[in-house]
């Protein structure tokens, strides 16, 4: 089911017919040679999380979330004993808790740093990899065969990338007829008012965040969010024969620590737009900047948390 990434034909891993072995490091298929992250230029460009992806979960990286179970369970079950690609599957959100349930995976992503945050997540939650294959892959051009795969989620990945059309036609290419895409979205729960008070939480989240692109500015540096727009309905409404959506009921509350979430995130250059921010000079405004927020609001000041309520989870299938 794996295409050779030199002469593109179907391959047996790890050799081809065209004498072209592929590399296997630390458990991952190298199966794209393209760079983690393609910012200029005249061709597609996109943002991969090699260098950003150890902050990117804040601490809370290789915890199963329970909305994420909820979801894998839906994905597992439309997968049954097919092939489920869980493209650009970062730190293994679905692909751990999917092959918890026995799913059978292949879980590609650009970066190996990702990847290796993944295995780590399963590792610690005894979940084995078995069924998984690790690779490292460009959604731009899957190195899978035709019509091989039975479900594809591309979740948080196709506003990262300047041609997600692109992306959406090879996700089509590797499904098998009536495989289907699922997309995955809030869907609110009936509220007349919110109950939580976060004002604080967004006083000192707001601060930090201006304070900082001030800071840089003495440096030229100024935010750049790499995000394209996209709409997904339109495009695979063309392609797709139908589209239907189910709510996955998702009920609570939570407590998100700036601990947790927002400063491990921020402090590690977790954000898109921090990705041009050479790291000394990151280190640097980062190491004042923690130490005039402790001054003004507390050494504890990391412990304000922003509370909220779940929302519902919409998957959105579509069916080749």
């Amino acid at each position: 089911m794996f295409l050779c990434p030199i002469c593109k034909k179907e391959m047996r891993l790890p050799k081809c017919s065209c004498g072209h072995s592929v590399e296997k490091r630390n458990g991952v298929w190298q199966l794209s040679d393209m760079p983690d992250m393609v910012k200029d230029g005249d061709g597609d460009k996109y943002i991969g999380y090699e260098d950003i992806g150890e902050a990117y979960s804040g601490n809370r990286k290789y915890v199963i979330e329970e909305e994420h179970a909820l979801i894998a369970a839906e994905v597992s079950a439309y997968t049954g004993d097919g092939i489920f690609l869980d493209l650009a599957c970062g730190d293994g959100f679905l692909t751990v808790p999917c092959a918890a349930n026995g799913t059978r995976i292949v879980a590609g992503d650009i970066s190996n740093h990702m990847l290796s945050i993944l295995q780590e997540k399963a590792s610690r939650n005894g979940v084995s990899l078995e069924n998984v294959t690790l690779c490292r892959m460009n959604a731009l051009d899957i190195p899978l065969t035709d019509a091989c795969v039975d479900v594809v989620v591309a979740n948080s990945v196709l506003h990262l990338i300047s041609n997600p059309e692109k992306v959406i036609h090879e996700i089509y290419r590797v499904l098998k007829p009536e495989g289907v895409l699922l997309c995955l979205d809030d869907a609110p729960s009936q509220q007349n008012e919110d109950p939580f008070d976060n004002s604080y939480y967004h006083e000192i989240v707001n601060s930090l965040y201006a304070t900082y692109w001030e800071r840089l500015a003495a440096y030229g540096i100024r935010p750049v969010k790499y995000s394209w727009r996209f709409d997904r309905a339109t495009v695979c409404d063309k392609l797709f024969r139908s589209r239907t959506e189910k709510v996955i009921p998702h009920s609570g509350t939570y407590k998100f620590p700036l601990r947790d979430g927002f400063l491990p995130r921020f402090c590690g250059r977790g954000f898109s737009d921090q990705t041009d921010v050479p790291k000394p000079v990151h280190d640097e405004v980062i190491r004042a900047l923690m130490a005039e927020f402790r001054e003004k609001y507390g050494d504890d000041f990391d412990a304000t948390a922003f509370y909220g309520n779940y929302n519902d989870i919409l998957m959105t299938i579509y069916q080749k």
